[in-house]
């Protein structure tokens, strides 16, 4: 059994996509600290890098969806951010809350399993350093919907998600059952669809489990579905609803 949960084939994980998504505002401290009071295994939040280079929690690169400003995260400093209500486009507001920092979130649940998504080249190093910082290499996953971010990932010795380019490589070795050695990284992450077209979730599921590699799918919250992709070989499932997926595996 690897050190690293995220890492564990045998293990049917309920990671909490930007939190609590399905009843708090999304990256807010309240929304991550509602997944681990309701027992999810792991969290999964958004990083992005403020004008003056601190790692903050965004999904998005502009900040006009979630808070009551507008304009790019990246030319905005952290006093700006902070001073935006993160809270405030959400239906479950109930008080003003402000864009939380990497060091914060880190500082708060220092012994939760985390996925880290970097969405921006500008945030690797920092996000790598932040990490070391609090040692938490061995409960920690980083992905990327960007090539050239998980490519600078593989080689930092902390535990990545393939990248989108190397996950599309595991389609034809799923399908048609070809053999293959074990990859850069150590997670397969992928989602059941991409624009529009179907992705073969179970044979590649299959093909990596093969080769030590666990599988997390995103974003589901449909009980059915995951216990469906359990019960196929799936290790991760990452949900907005993270009380009735721990419901639907049954503990």
């Amino acid at each position: 059994m690897p050190a690293n949960p995220l890492l564990d084939l045998n293990r049917r994980l309920v990671i909490a996509h930007r939190g609590n998504r399905i009843r708090a505002p999304e990256n807010t401290m309240g929304a991550l600290r509602q997944a681990v009071e309701l027992g999810a295994d792991a969290l999964e939040f958004d990083v992005r890098l403020s004008r003056d280079g601190v790692p903050v929690i965004m999904h998005d690169s502009r900040v006009d969806r979630t808070t009551d400003g507008i304009g790019d995260v990246a030319t905005m400093t952290l006093a700006e951010l902070r001073a935006l209500d993160a809270a405030a486009r959400s239906p479950y507001r109930v008080k003003r809350v402000p864009v939380p920092t990497l060091e914060e979130v880190l500082d708060a649940f220092r012994d939760v399993p985390v996925v880290i998504e970097v969405k921006e080249m500008a945030a690797a190093e920092s996000t790598a350093d932040m990490v070391r910082r609090f040692a938490i290499q061995d409960h920690v996953l980083i992905g990327s919907p960007r090539t050239e971010v998980m490519q600078w990932f593989y080689g930092s010795g902390i535990s990545s998600c393939a990248s989108m380019r190397d996950a599309t490589r595991m389609i034809p070795i799923g399908l048609f059952r070809m053999r293959t050695t074990r990859p850069p990284y150590q997670v397969l992450s992928i989602t059941r669809s991409f624009r529009g077209f179907p992705i073969p979730v179970l044979p590649m599921a299959r093909a990596a489990r093969a080769i030590g590699i666990p599988t997390h799918v995103w974003t589901v919250n449909e009980p059915d579905v995951a216990r469906r992709l359990w019960d196929g070989g799936v290790s991760g499932i990452v949900t907005d609803d993270p009380a009735a997926m721990i419901k639907a595996r049954g503990s």
